[in-house]
């Protein structure tokens, strides 16, 4: 059963490419009706991103699209005509949202500034979420997921070394900081609007959004001038602290010590007797000792047999699990009924992450994502009013592209 949680919210969904359509993802999966408006003459470039189903390039075949707009409906318009805008007007009317991560200018030459839209729907919430936000001196700088991680720090401070930056990829930004922060905006301007009947814009910076998952590494640089330690997963004040090899390929631990009394059962665990490491301060000073200690002993153990050691021990630890694992193996996920598969015209029976969390203990089944235009004929006819001839006749001037 579909969750109701947001039934009766609607959005006019123009977002495309990761940290949009993952924002507004996290509402239609939860019963919102999200109306993901598009163009065939300029697709979303993750329908032609990939990986496509079984290696065959397709516009309704890319994973990368299908995880981050399942639940969701897909209306082919060309808002560039006057006939085209003037469905995407109507559509807006009959919605509570109106959401983009295009860069600033982009709907304002589309005729869709927030101004113009609060005037066709003087309650609406119009989320705008450009890379440096509407405004400022950076504000017409463009950039997507790995623009955002340059521009903030994450590849700075992600480097094991010095000048030989790593990053996380798109993740961070696209899938976790930025659309996590709409989201709760979102739903805290319809809680507002709850309360007092008033619409609200949410501009969005990606790049301040992003920042907040970088802790305290920037008020640290700000305060004084020094720039971070490249040191990857290391730490400047725990030692040991990161990812160690486990017997077997390509098989690894992530392990910390934060305090004296992990260090006193990761040593009684391994019989490490070395007085000059008995604190942070001579650990850290020891590092590379230590770090050959550690990985001595885990090269002797599975990932999970060093794992379930050190937790036994008292010692934070985790196995690094990778997709496979993680799919078939983990016991968490699997409890939780984390993964799901979806039955799709194009994509088949493919399996889909669920949302890490349930609202009032309730797991979401997950909708299937749209073909380019699937919706198109019934949301006009059914939400727009059109008829069957007025439909024909749009359609014969190419406004549905």
């Amino acid at each position: 059963m579909k969750p109701q949680f947001l039934k009766g919210i609607r959005f006019a969904d123009l977002t495309w490419a990761g940290a949009g359509p993952f924002g507004t993802k996290i509402f239609s999966d939860f019963g919102a009706d999200v109306i993901k408006i598009e163009s065939s003459v300029r697709l979303d470039s993750v329908r032609t991103g990939g990986p496509f189903k079984d290696g065959k390039f397709g516009i309704n075949r890319s994973g990368y699209f299908a995880s981050r707009n399942t639940s969701k409906k897909s209306v082919t318009l060309d808002v560039k005509t006057q006939e085209g805008r003037a469905l995407v007007f109507d559509l807006i009317r009959q919605s509570d949202v109106v959401s983009n991560n295009f860069g600033p200018g982009a709907m304002e030459r589309l005729g869709l500034d927030y101004e113009t839209v609060r005037e066709i729907k003087p309650d609406i919430i119009y989320l705008s979420m450009p890379m440096y936000g509407d405004t400022g001196p950076k504000a017409k700088m463009l950039g997507v997921g790995m623009t955002i991680s340059a521009a903030t720090g994450f590849i700075w401070g992600t480097a094991y070394e010095e000048n030989d930056p790593v990053g996380p990829g798109t993740h961070y930004p696209d899938h976790a900081a930025n659309p996590y922060h709409a989201a709760f905006a979102v739903l805290a301007a319809l809680r507002h609007r709850l309360l007092t009947g008033e619409g609200m814009k949410i501009d969005l910076s990606q790049v301040e959004s992003t920042i907040n998952f970088l802790g305290s590494a920037p008020v640290s640089h700000a305060m004084s001038g020094q720039e971070p330690p490249q040191i990857g997963n290391g730490s400047t004040e725990a030692a040991p602290h990161g990812l160690y090899p486990c017997a077997g390929e390509d098989e690894w631990c992530a392990i910390t010590v934060l305090d004296e009394a992990q260090w006193a059962g990761f040593a009684r665990l391994t019989g490490t007797t070395d007085q000059r490491l008995s604190t942070a301060a001579g650990r850290l000073a020891h590092q590379d000792e230590v770090d050959g200690l550690v990985t001595d002993w885990t090269r002797q153990r599975s990932a999970d047999e060093a794992a379930r050691a050190l937790v036994e021990a008292g010692v934070p630890a985790a196995r690094v699990a990778n997709s496979r694992y993680l799919v078939e193996s983990d016991p968490q996920l699997a409890a939780r009924q984390y993964w799901q598969r979806v039955e799709h015209p194009e994509l088949g029976n493919s399996l889909y992450a669920s949302p890490p969390y349930r609202v009032d203990g309730e797991r979401v089944e997950l909708g299937r994502p749209p073909l380019l235009g699937e919706h198109t004929h019934a949301i006009l006819r059914d939400l727009l009013g059109r008829d069957e001839a007025e439909i024909k006749r749009l359609e014969d001037l190419g406004v549905f592209k």
